[in-house]
């Protein structure tokens, strides 16, 4: 309910009327959802016929300037500060640097953006991003100035409607945002790439990913219990994971050049799904095995990205999985489309209703017993070589679901300007 009534002040300025039907809605068969239909209808009727729209009161509607960013004195402890700002929301219950001005002019000067621009009203509260709030949640997540062009272009790789990021912070599935930085720019700020990259202890990973998630979370004002609806949440929707491509130990094309950039091109490629899963193999001694273990990892029944969608998913490859396909005679290009063709279930060991979306994706009559791919075509997987040593992979399934559409486009790329 708040979200509703949150949603239609921002959009509107008006309470717009609406009825709560109890959920679960999905899942329940035609029946009870009949049963739930009916026991609804009379309020649905109510609400045509009789209910008359009233304009929110002026608090309500009332919204703060954008710019500048309103200051205060705060006297006291550190973690009395830290304490207000998890009693005001304004945190995610983990410490931040205070804000203080001196420490965001200092922030401002790792961007030639104008403090006062907006750069996204971030959904679902639709708050007004600018570059002085972005620069204020960089002081909070411990970044520093140089790591300012990053922060805003993962931001801006999110706006895009198709992207659907307002789906994404509000459903009950767990999302998370991975974003893999290319260019030059991940040497010159320490972006890891190799050993743990994902896994923190390095600051300018950890603390860019910090910072996105305090923005998408405070200022677009999405947290759980609502209008944040994921059922367990996990650790990546509290920080971002940012990445680099681990270049220098790849045997394949970059994903920079294999997008039409160059390896002199700063890009960042952002993403929402997870959380990712593990692919190990401890005793294979050729690539055979190593490849069946990705086949069953991406194919697997209980994700969302499965059964043939036409959407793009993510694998995070370790140097040295990718060195051992690389060694078999396998391209990138050879490897996706081995995925495509070998990591394949009937179609009845998916999820209900599989058959028939996969018959309106894969252009093809399929039935139960069909083999049905886990995307629609070889070139929705997409590959970053990241990681260090070891028998370990990552795959990112994703948000969109192969039944309800939720989202056009799951990957998105943006150039990082400074």
């Amino acid at each position: 309910m708040e979200l509703v009534e949150q949603a239609s002040l921002d959009n509107s300025g008006a309470i717009i009327n609406y009825v709560v039907v109890e959920h679960p809605m999905g899942g329940i068969g035609e029946d009870a959802i009949t049963e739930k239909a009916e026991k609804a209808f009379p309020d649905i009727f109510e609400a045509a016929t009789n209910w008359q729209p009233e304009q929110a009161d002026a608090e309500k509607l009332k919204q703060q300037k954008a710019y500048p960013a309103e200051t205060f004195e705060f006297e006291g402890t550190t973690a009395e500060l830290n304490q207000m700002f998890i009693d005001n929301g304004w945190s995610e219950g983990i410490p931040v640097v205070p804000p203080t001005p001196e420490k965001v002019d200092a922030m401002l000067e790792g961007t030639t953006r104008a403090p006062d621009e907006v750069v996204w009203e971030v959904p679902p509260r639709n708050g007004a991003l600018t570059v002085e709030l972005v620069a204020t949640h960089a002081v909070m997540a411990g970044c520093k100035p140089e790591y300012m062009p990053v922060i805003i272009s993962i931001l801006e790789a999110m706006i895009d409607p198709d992207f659907n990021w307002a789906g994404c912070t509000t459903t009950t599935h767990p999302n998370g945002i991975l974003a893999v930085v290319n260019g030059p720019i991940a040497e010159e700020i320490g972006l890891a790439s190799g050993t743990g990259a994902a896994g923190g202890f390095n600051q300018a990973n950890t603390s860019i990913g910090y910072a996105v998630s305090l923005i998408t979370d405070v200022v677009g004002g999405s947290k759980p219990p609502s209008p944040d609806k994921s059922s367990l949440g996990w650790s990546g929707n509290i920080i971002t994971t940012v990445v680099a491509e681990n270049i220098e130990e790849s045997p394949w094309t970059s994903y920079s050049e294999e997008k039409g950039y160059t390896d002199k091109d700063n890009i960042v490629t952002v993403y929402a799904g997870g959380p990712p899963l593990n692919i190990a193999d401890h005793s294979s001694v050729s690539v055979d095995g190593v490849l069946r273990a990705f086949a069953d990892s991406v194919s697997y029944a209980g994700q969302n990205t499965a059964c043939a969608i036409d959407t793009d998913v993510i694998l995070l490859v370790n140097p040295e999985f990718a060195k051992l396909i690389s060694d078999a005679g396998y391209t990138k290009a050879q490897f996706k489309e081995w995925l495509w063709e070998n990591a394949r279930k009937p179609a009845s060991a998916y999820p209900d209703q599989c058959a028939d979306c996969a018959s309106d994706t894969l252009g093809t009559t399929v039935t139960e017993d069909t083999l049905v791919p886990p995307v629609s075509n070889a070139e929705h997987f997409q590959i970053f070589v990241v990681g260090g040593q070891g028998k370990h992979s990552q795959y990112w399934p994703g948000f969109a679901h192969f039944l309800l559409g939720v989202q056009d486009k799951t990957v998105f790329t943006s150039e990082i300007t400074k």
